[in-house]
């Protein structure tokens, strides 16, 4: 093969080949459950734009720690920025490809039709006083949300006024669908958890000046060895106009 223009042609031609099989496969993704919603209704539209499909595996963050740590492989995670950061040091990462996503506040959910005074820290305040049994995450199941709604109570100042008509939520639908029979009249979960059972509606979120945040990292383990697929899903979800899919789902989109 001595002319150099074919040499070129075979070139191009071998590129094109290779990434075409590249995004022939589907993206697997490791994510923190939160974000699975908002993340599905995007790649669905990725998904018809290039052809490729996304696999998604939500978990708790402490379930996808369990799972890295077990060697499942996967082409994209997403997950709590504390975990991602513990990841980095172990070298898990390809270098650079860390990146800030997404956050996640607490929001009340309560039963449809009820109204609750969130405008100012003290309506929220006596919105939980006056609340006859409240609700939040067990956070020994490995997630944060139980976390953060003890860290809003506590700069709410209500960690022991509320503590004797609290009943944990071993599963979000389990708890939710306890507010919806009326049988308990607040849930604090991640705004993007509410609702998970019919007749559930989400109040909207706490106060900033009491918010605690989840805050997701996306990285590329570095046994993938085809990133630009999951290069290009990431960007797909930060485009502009994806934006409203994202607060829908009560989840802020942050980073560059």
């Amino acid at each position: 093969m001595h002319d150099p223009r074919l040499r070129c042609f075979v070139a191009v031609l071998a590129l094109l080949v290779s990434t075409t099989a590249a995004w022939a496969a589907d993206i697997r993704v490791l994510n923190a459950n939160a974000l699975t919603g908002a993340m599905k209704e995007l790649a669905a539209g990725f998904t018809k734009e290039t052809g490729t499909a996304v696999t998604f595996v939500g978990v708790s963050p402490g379930q996808v720690e369990q799972r890295m740590k077990a060697g499942e492989t996967y082409d994209l995670i997403i997950t709590a920025t504390a975990s991602v950061q513990a990841f980095e040091k172990e070298g898990r990462w390809m270098a650079g490809s860390r990146q800030k996503l997404a956050r996640v506040g607490i929001g009340f959910a309560v039963r449809e039709g009820v109204k609750v005074d969130l405008s100012t820290v003290q309506s929220t305040r006596q919105a939980l006083l006056d609340a006859k049994s409240i609700t939040y995450s067990d956070s020994s199941t490995g997630g944060l949300s139980g976390i953060n709604a003890q860290k809003v109570l506590a700069n709410l100042g209500l960690t022991d006024a509320v503590k004797p008509k609290t009943k944990l939520s071993g599963a979000l639908a389990e708890g939710q669908a306890l507010i919806a029979k009326g049988e308990i009249d607040i849930g604090l979960f991640n705004l993007s958890e509410i609702p998970r059972a019919p007749g559930v509606v989400r109040a909207g979120p706490v106060p900033a000046a009491v918010q605690v945040y989840i805050d997701y990292d996306s990285a590329l383990p570095v046994a993938n060895a085809s990133p630009e697929a999951a290069l290009a899903l990431l960007k797909y979800f930060r485009r502009p106009v994806s934006r409203s899919i994202w607060d829908k789902a009560g989840l802020e989109l942050v980073g560059d």
